[in-house]
């Protein structure tokens, strides 16, 4: 088990890539914040965008976490975040992680999504009009050490 996340950041296109592995505390979440926000100024801000987070394992966060991941969920809502689609690997708890980033979201008002696979996240995203370039996508993603290779 690690102490916090492990996580990768990205842009394709108008989509902000998460990958992540839990589990996540303050630390985690203030440096993860700021790594998004720097990513978050490569999109065109003048267009909406969508994030596509991988999460892989027991990504949970404790209560103290949880107002902070709120809050930084409002922010990027404000910088035009449109939708989010995640998806969920390899997971013991995964109707947990669901639950609470489920709840998160919502008290955000963010439109968000779960999935199984990559490949259905990918498939929503397009049905919300946003497009990702799949051979970079797929190139990102097997970068990933902790993700299992797509």
């Amino acid at each position: 088990m690690f102490e916090h996340g492990d996580y990768v950041v990205g842009i394709n296109q108008q989509v902000l890539l998460f990958v992540g592995r839990g589990p996540w505390n303050d630390e985690a979440l203030i440096d993860g914040a700021k790594k998004l926000g720097k990513e978050i100024q490569h999109l065109d801000l003048t267009l909406p965008w969508a994030q596509l987070s991988c999460l892989v394992g027991e990504c949970l966060m404790p209560p103290s976490t949880f107002d902070g991941f709120v809050y930084h969920s409002k922010i990027r809502k404000e910088k035009g975040l449109a939708c989010l689609a995640i998806v969920i690997l390899e997971s013991d708890i995964r109707n947990t992680i669901k639950q609470q980033l489920g709840a998160a979201y919502r008290q955000a008002e963010i439109e968000h999504q779960f999935f199984n696979s990559i490949e259905s996240a990918i498939e929503w995203l397009a049905q919300q009009h946003f497009q990702l370039d799949r051979p970079a996508l797929t190139s990102f993603l097997n970068q990933c050490h902790f993700l299992p290779k797509i």
